[in-house]
């Protein structure tokens, strides 16, 4: 008989914290995405009034920190705090590591500033929150090349997909956004001259009357 080989806890901690933060990440993005755009948006106003967005954001924050500090008992593939916490230092796919270190510090700076949006000013807080993007492409290549349950089968075909299907929606929204300050741009044009003709309309309104009661007098 062949002894079998026992996996040790540390194995399935860092398989399941790393692919339940990815889900909770994923339905983070799309809901803040989803929420920007005409006709889907009335769907998630109230998840976002109960700030369900940044909640979801702050669980999925709390499994890519269990994910980093599982990875400091692999039994298989030495890792150190180093390594986890330090881009760039491990000597394994330091590259690809290094993605997963620098997205663990993206999404502390994008949790602390959505929880203290109303202490700062909106500008920040808006340039901040486009760092959303960077830390979801870092996160989806992190994933595709290391992550051991996506090297083939269903669950990879799943997860192309659908991060597929939120790419063309993160496409859509900033081609939203860009479409909707233009026209926001030629409002604010158009709106000097239609109150000129508003205010010339009330002027001659004003003066005719008065000019009416003139030709009156001198008629009669």
């Amino acid at each position: 008989m062949t002894p079998e080989i026992q996996i040790p806890w540390g194995w399935y901690v860092i398989r399941a914290s790393a692919l339940i933060g990815f889900l909770l990440l994923y339905v983070s993005i799309f809901i803040g995405t989803v929420s920007g755009l005409p006709g889907i948006r009335k769907y998630f106003l109230r998840l976002r009034s109960l700030n369900l967005h940044c909640w979801i954001s702050f669980q999925a924050l709390i499994f890519a920190f269990i994910h980093g500090i599982a990875l400091l008992f692999h039994k298989f593939i030495p890792f150190g705090w180093k390594d986890v916490f330090i881009p760039f230092q491990s000597n394994f796919d330091p590259v690809l590591v290094a993605l997963g270190t620098v997205s663990l510090y993206l999404m502390v700076i994008l949790v602390a500033t959505s929880y203290a949006r109303r202490f700062i000013s909106f500008g920040v807080w808006r340039a901040v929150h486009f760092l959303n993007i960077g830390l979801y492409v870092a996160v989806i290549v992190h994933a595709l090349y290391l992550g051991t349950d996506l090297k083939s089968g269903l669950l990879r075909q799943i997860f192309l997909w659908a991060n597929g299907f939120l790419i063309l929606l993160l496409i859509w929204s900033m081609i939203y956004r860009i479409w909707s300050k233009i026209k926001k741009r030629e409002t604010a044009r158009e709106a000097p001259a239609v109150k000129n003709n508003e205010n010339l309309r009330q002027s001659n309104a004003s003066v005719l009357p008065e000019r009416g009661r003139e030709n009156f007098r001198r008629r009669i």
